[in-house]
């Protein structure tokens, strides 16, 4: 078999000692239907080492604001899987939802000289 073809094994695939499908306890979506791919995740500050290896390399990797997409791209995760872990996840507190940019501008004066600027373009 050549090299450049993909048999449907992935070598992170090869480190793992347990299935998807049993990190998610089955689950097929989460819970929070209003999670999707750019949603931002931020790890909270608590006690990781009861999680599974999984869950704590996605509570490492969000030190910072994170997207669900990125962190499965990150951990070589299946979307789908990522998105579910990310919402047990939250459900336990281990993180936390939202983005800096989803945070309302108080400050009317300076969306208008924006504004302003754009109209003189």
């Amino acid at each position: 078999m050549a090299y450049d073809e993909w048999d449907g094994d992935d070598e992170t695939e090869a480190g793992r000692l347990v299935p998807l499908y049993m990190l998610v306890k089955g689950r097929t979506s989460p819970r929070n239907v209003n999670l999707d791919l750019a949603t931002q995740v931020i790890a909270m500050p608590v006690d990781t080492r009861r999680l599974e290896p999984e869950y704590a390399q996605i509570i490492n990797r969000c030190a910072n604001w994170m997207s669900i997409a990125e962190i499965g791209a990150y951990l070589h995760l299946p979307l789908t899987i990522t998105k579910i872990m990310v919402d047990v996840l939250l459900e336990q507190r281990y993180l936390g939802i939202g983005a800096p940019a989803q945070r309302k501008i108080a400050d009317v004066e300076v969306l208008q000289t924006v504004l302003a600027g754009l109209d003189r373009l």
